[in-house]
């Protein structure tokens, strides 16, 4: 599953669960997060939202790690 995050309303932290690794985005910027597949019936990750800083969580059955590109299509540490 792939999903973008952007910071529409004003900056927003994102912060990739469990590493920590947490990235400042501006207004109208955005980081694309790929989930690594999941078995039948669940989701590779979640996402928790709150103002001003998203929390992604990979799912612990998931094989593989969550990736994340900004918006100059670079991928960065998750």
């Amino acid at each position: 599953m792939r999903i973008r995050i952007s910071a529409y309303e004003g900056p927003l932290t994102v912060q990739f669960e469990p590493s920590g690794m947490e990235y400042e985005l501006s207004l109208g910027d955005h980081l694309d997060v790929l989930f690594p597949p999941a078995p039948d019936d669940q989701v590779g990750g979640h996402v928790a939202y709150v103002p001003g800083m998203a929390t992604v969580f990979a799912s612990s059955d998931a094989p593989g790690f969550t990736r994340a590109w900004n918006a100059n299509g670079e991928e960065v540490t998750t």
